[in-house]
């Protein structure tokens, strides 16, 4: 009764829907009010106990349905004028005519009161505005429902639930897909936000993209499923349930948005499709890709610190960088080059081991992969079926294995030079999918590293980045790689800034884990999505300045989860008593990451001396700025407040404490006064009277 429901996913991605004959058969309109009830409720024992009154109330919800779904609810959306191209459509006006809609179908006798009518609108407002796989909480909304007043009195919760479940899973996701096409986009950092799209709008937009795609010869119809209306409706039945069936099992091709309204296309398979046996083979070929492909690149975060050294030892040479990344890596790849490259490393293997049982089984994994990429790749969208032709689509379980091997190989045709290790030079090699990064301590190399990578016919020049005047690419100090931002002067490790824009909210999945909201907080406001690696927090090439720059960075995001997820899923008054998790998830166990990232890549000749209150005072400071202007949260702020001033040994008063605690508790040392007020420490403190630039705390507004 209290599950967590998503809403969402009765409306979002939904190509197929041209009527709400689609939903709702007319035959149902026919219904005697007995079988009406039958058909909402599903169970007979709860229409025993229903009054005559709530009888009536049903019947006249069937015939006010029947009247206004004649024109698919476009009558309620006619008010705006559609543009030529793709908009946006403003969801404070999908909600204004769908509730319209909801109210002109069920009567107000339905509510009994104004206030029962007001927590209706709040759910179906909260819907029209929640998040790709956001769950709501029914029980939130009805908890406060008024069952003393008729029609309700005496009725029972379980048949006011399935009415509204009936409501708000049914008939409005219909009159939302009747007239908009609602989906995600990589158009900003938000990526689980809902857009609304006129569907006319959205169709117009796929049928442009796909006709591209065919006249390009990225793919094609594939005949034997594209079958006409007419030639399909005189196949035998058997035949065109097998053919339905058929269709079904290919996966579904969706078109996601990116900047500049291009898009790209990705394959979306449905894993509960799949059972043990058949997911297992798919694991079996994906070790047999990584075989094949080789020795696969050492980690950045290894590999940096000995660059590093290397670069002091040689007084620290100017160094080159160069960033830049193939546009459509997957798309790009010959196909036929690439089954070469299969075989040819496939064979290089073969003749190399030497262990036969193992030979025997790669060798029949290696003809089973082989027979599955012959195979024609189908994608389905809409009805239609088609093969792809060109490259690898996005989504395909063997992609980026594929992509990998292909691209591995690629390298050391094109970059032989660029690969090699030179003792007596500067040079370090990354490639991470389809981005690059190169090193060098050598200008002429940098300038033949930017010749041989133009051997790849994809380059990505608008992405391209160096730290050396160039006639046509563009030049910047700080270069970003895979979350990480490199200053080519000092070698400085930091985060890329643009993790932290756009509201936090979108990056947090409301799953049906919301379900138990103390063990939700704990899981999400935890290390998940927040880089603490000892590539960041390392004295070796970031001063201490920068350190608890990134300390502060880190508990400031971790601050924003809790005070959004405190916004979106909990009432002011509980509030307070989710202040433990922040301390125990952030406060401690963060603070205990970061140092043992710390001390685990310091170096023997560099100290960092510390307070284990400074860590806590930064993480309550944290959350004090985030409670102050996140919706809701600013009733924590006093009880905040305390806990600044029990941590506060950098400028409050001195009281004796632990300067460490073991991880069972334990004290194991005394604080000592002077380190606990360092006066470069607190000058470093002084100036994070801020959240960092980027940050975005919850609005309920922009929500």
């Amino acid at each position: 009764m209290n599950t967590p429901i998503c809403f969402s996913k009765y409306f979002v991605d939904k190509h197929n829907l041209r009527s709400f004959d689609n939903v709702l058969k007319s035959k149902v309109f026919n219904y005697d009010d007995s079988t009406f009830c039958l058909y909402l409720l599903k169970s007979e024992t709860s229409i025993c106990s229903l009054t005559k009154e709530l009888i009536k109330i049903f019947s006249l919800m069937k015939s006010n349905l029947k009247n206004k779904c004649k024109e698919d609810f476009t009558q309620y959306f006619n008010q705006l004028t559609q543009k030529v191209g793709l908009e946006e459509v403003d969801k404070e006006f999908i909600f204004k005519c769908s509730y319209q809609a909801l109210c002109d179908i069920v009567p107000f006798n339905f509510f009994g009161n104004y206030e029962n009518k007001k927590l209706f609108r709040c759910m179906v407002h909260d819907i029209i505005f929640s998040m790709k796989m956001q769950h709501l909480l029914p029980e939130k909304y009805l908890k406060t429902w008024d069952f003393d007043i008729l029609p309700w009195r005496n009725i029972s919760y379980t048949i006011l639930h399935k009415i509204l479940l009936w409501l708000l899973t049914a008939i409005l996701p219909s009159i939302i897909c009747l007239t908009f096409y609602v989906t995600t986009c990589k158009l900003d950092s938000d990526e689980n936000k809902l857009i609304y799209f006129w569907k006319s709008q959205w169709q117009s937009f796929c049928d442009k993209k796909i006709s591209k795609m065919l006249f390009s010869n990225v793919m094609e119809k594939f005949e034997p499923y594209c079958l006409g209306k007419k030639i399909k409706r005189n196949l035998p039945i058997a035949k065109r349930l097998d053919l339905k069936k058929l269709i079904k099992e290919v996966p579904k091709l969706h078109l996601v948005l990116k900047a500049n309204y291009d898009c790209r296309p990705i394959v979306k398979y449905r894993n509960d499709e799949l059972n043990k046996r058949q997911k297992y083979r798919i694991k079996e070929k994906l070790q047999l890709l990584k075989l094949l492909t080789g020795n696969q690149q050492h980690k950045i975060e290894t590999a940096y610190p000995k660059l590093h050294s290397k670069w002091l030892e040689l007084n620290k040479p100017k160094l080159y960088f160069i960033k830049t990344d193939l546009s459509d890596a997957f798309g790009s790849i010959n196909t036929d080059k690439m089954m070469k490259i299969l075989h040819e490393n496939y064979l290089n293997y073969h003749k190399t081991e030497s262990n036969m049982v193992l030979k025997k089984r790669v060798s029949e994994q290696f003809r089973n992969l082989v027979a599955e990429l012959r195979k024609p790749l189908l994608v389905r969208f809409g009805s239609t079926i088609f093969r792809w032709k060109e490259g690898l689509v996005q989504g395909y379980k063997y992609s980026p294995a594929l992509s990998e091997l292909y691209y591995s190989y690629m390298d050391k045709i094109y970059l032989t030079e660029h690969l090699k290790v030179d003792n007596w030079k500067i040079k370090m090699f990354f490639r991470v999918v389809d981005d690059y990064l190169y090193i060098t301590d050598c200008f002429d190399d940098a300038k033949a590293f930017l010749s041989k990578i133009t051997n790849y016919r994809n380059v990505n020049y608008s992405k391209t980045a160096v730290n050396f005047q160039h006639p046509s690419i563009r030049y910047s100090e700080d270069i970003t790689f895979i979350g990480y931002s490199y200053n080519t002067v000092t070698l400085e490790v930091s985060r890329v800034n643009s993790i932290f824009y756009g509201q936090i909210c979108y990056k947090i999945k409301f799953t049906n884990a919301i379900e138990n909201i103390s063990n939700f907080i704990e899981n999400r406001i935890g290390q998940s999505g927040v880089q603490i690696s000892s590539h960041l927090f390392n004295l070796q090439y970031n001063s201490e300045e920068l350190i608890w720059k990134h300390v502060f960075t880190t508990f400031c995001f971790s601050g924003n989860k809790f005070c959004t997820i405190l916004a979106i899923a909990c009432c002011e008054k509980d509030m307070k008593n989710y202040l433990p998790l922040y301390k125990k998830r952030v406060t401690v166990r963060i603070t205990n990451a970061i140092l043992e990232n710390l001390m685990m890549a310091k170096p023997k000749l560099i100290e960092f001396v510390y307070c284990i209150n400074h860590f806590r005072y930064l993480s309550w400071l944290a959350l004090y700025y985030n409670a102050q202007k996140t919706w809701k949260c600013s009733n924590l702020i006093p009880l905040i407040k305390v806990e600044l001033v029990k941590a506060n040994c950098l400028f409050g008063k001195w009281r004796e404490h632990a300067r460490f605690i073991s991880s069972n508790g334990d004290v194991q040392n005394t604080a000592i006064k002077e380190i606990c007020r360092r006066s470069d420490l607190r000058a470093i403190v002084k100036k994070m009277d801020r959240l960092p630039y980027g940050f975005e705390v919850f609005n309920k507004k922009k929500f």
